[in-house]
């Protein structure tokens, strides 16, 4: 039996499809940081000659230029052309659109009857108002009614008048449901109307077979509407001095057509930025040109506003367990992750996830897991007490997975409780990670100005010193040796006139960075405190003002 593999990438051909639609389903999406690569396949029995098959309502941001096919065939099939073409979802939502016109004529029907009805309760009840009035005013001929009178009246009135507001507020209480589902019905009425006008593609392939046999096609192509960004999860177990960490995808899409149990594949790849580097243009330069004259500027015009809505994603079920199953169950284990399979390529990675994923085509969030590693980490201190009086705990590690770690935002967790979120940058495989855990109350770290005094120096005191000093106190409330880096600074000087110098401490106890940056490195036993002491000074000529002190 011979099958022939034919694969064809073609741009969109204008034409008309006038063979029924051939049922496909979604196998494959390869998700990209911008779009999606979404296969098809489809499956049809064929007699021996030409025929037209039609692949209907695929997405409108299929992007036809990327519009690939590949065919087998049992019959020495020949695939002649294809042609894409927009389509309408006019016809099958006419029907639904007079099912929702229908179901609101009904409900104005009864909110008309709702409003005849407490038309008469109002009347009813102005009725009983009357009479309690003229049976309080004398006759004409200056009669009254008696107390006893009276009192039957009042009685009579108040059985009616309290019968005639119930029934007035269980009216009001019925307008308010019937208006309910009003709302309700004009808002999916305003959808079914919007996809009167929903475009769609169609995809149509003429082949030809020398005899009868069996046509198999996959048909692939890009989609906007769909992204997946990175996101981590990393939990440092001091007891082991390791860092878990978990990696994952987000993926959103509204594509317009939903996945559902999609073999999953996430890309680093970034086909927006081209395939080379941009050219560069002359940048010439020139006299300036004189300004234009001044002109009078129109009014703003008014600002559009909208409304955005959300849709909560929607929580897992939860699982059942029977009766038999809660008998003699063994100790619970830690749920292994599905991780996914990396495949390095020349210019990106792609991440094949394992299960079978399921994406609806509403922009719902949802995460799938890439990889877990265990890194071993150097844990360390790092502080800023001039800014703020806290050590926050550091994880040095390195990338000893095969997975390129892309910059994305970090939840950090210390064994099982959260901590803090940060982020993380893009690490290469083999490269050095700086994960950041939250601050430590196990540290404490305080900064006290001690002194500040301005003086005159020179023979003739005609120039002017500052000094400040402060106090670092360090203290390892932990029960175990670590490592603490804290970073304080002196002023920079942009003046050859003004001199900074520093005092103290020495620099061996110091290392130097730019901009006038100082750090410790202190290995800090357990429960034991630590003092040093930044001791500054300021020279500058009498005569000159200088910002910053």
């Amino acid at each position: 039996m011979r099958r022939s593999l034919l694969v064809l990438a073609i741009a969109a051909i204008p034409g008309l499809a006038a063979a029924a639609g051939l049922p496909s389903s979604i196998g494959a999406v390869t998700v990209y940081q911008d779009r999606a690569v979404v296969t098809r396949s489809a499956t049809s029995e064929l007699a021996a000659g030409e025929h037209e098959l039609v692949l209907e309502n695929l997405p409108a941001s299929l992007q036809e230029n990327s519009l690939q096919v590949s065919a087998k065939s049992t019959g020495q099939a020949s695939l002649l052309d294809v042609k894409v073409r927009d389509a309408y979802q006019a016809e099958s939502a006419n029907a639904r659109v007079r099912q929702l016109e229908d179901q609101l004529r009904k409900l104005e029907s009864q909110q008309a009857e709702l409003d005849d009805q407490a038309a008469v309760l109002d009347n009813q009840r102005e009725l009983v108002l009357m009479m309690q009035r003229g049976a309080t005013e004398p006759a004409k001929d200056g009669t009254r009614l008696t107390l006893e009178e009276l009192k039957a009246i009042q009685t009579l009135s108040a059985d009616t008048l309290g019968k005639t507001l119930a029934a007035l507020r269980k009216v009001a209480e019925q307008k308010e449901a019937l208006e309910r589902e009003q709302a309700v019905l004009q808002n999916q009425l305003g959808t079914v109307r919007n996809q009167l006008n929903r475009r769609t593609k169609t995809v149509t392939l003429r082949v030809n077979l020398a005899r009868a046999g069996k046509v198999d096609l996959a048909v692939s192509y890009a989609v906007g509407g769909a992204r997946w960004t990175p996101a981590y999860d990393a939990r440092l177990r001091p007891a082991d001095r390791n860092v878990d960490l978990g990696y994952f995808g987000v993926i959103r899409q509204n594509t317009g057509e939903d996945w559902t149990n999609v073999k999953l594949t996430l890309s680093t790849a970034r086909p927006a930025l081209g395939g080379g580097a941009p050219a560069l243009r002359p940048w010439v330069i020139d006299v300036a040109a004189p300004p234009p004259p001044p002109v009078a500027m129109a009014a703003p015009a008014p600002a559009i506003t909208g409304e955005v809505s959300a849709k909560r994603s929607r929580p897992a079920p939860l699982a059942r367990v029977t009766a038999d199953e809660m008998v003699a169950q063994p100790e619970p284990e830690a749920i292994e992750v599905a991780t996914a399979q990396v495949q390095n390529e020349a210019t990106s990675a792609s991440f094949q996830i394992k299960n079978p994923a399921t994406l609806l085509s509403d922009n719902t969030a949802q995460r799938v897991a890439i990889a877990t590693a265990k890194l071993p980490a150097t844990l360390q201190y790092q502080s800023t007490p001039a800014l703020r009086e806290a050590a926050f705990l550091t994880a040095l590690a390195s990338n000893n997975t095969e997975f390129p770690f892309l910059a994305g935002p970090l939840n950090t967790f210390l064994d099982d409780a959260f901590v803090a979120s940060s982020a993380m940058k893009s690490v290469m495989p083999g490269e050095k990670i700086e994960l950041a855990l939250g601050a430590d109350e196990g540290i404490s770290i305080k900064r006290q100005l001690v002194n500040r005094f301005t003086e005159s120096t020179g023979f003739s005191g005609s120039g002017k010193r500052v000094t400040y000093e402060y106090k670092i106190t360090v203290k390892n409330n932990k029960a175990t040796k670590e490592q603490v880096t804290f970073k304080d600074r002196l002023p920079v000087s942009r003046n050859e006139k003004i001199v900074v110098k520093l005092l103290s401490p020495a620099d061996r106890d110091i290392k130097r960075e730019e901009d006038g940056k100082l750090v410790w490195d202190w290995e800090m036993e357990p429960g034991k405190s630590r003092e040093t002491v930044l001791k500054f000074s300021v020279d500058y000529p009498g005569d000159i003002d200088v910002s910053g002190l």
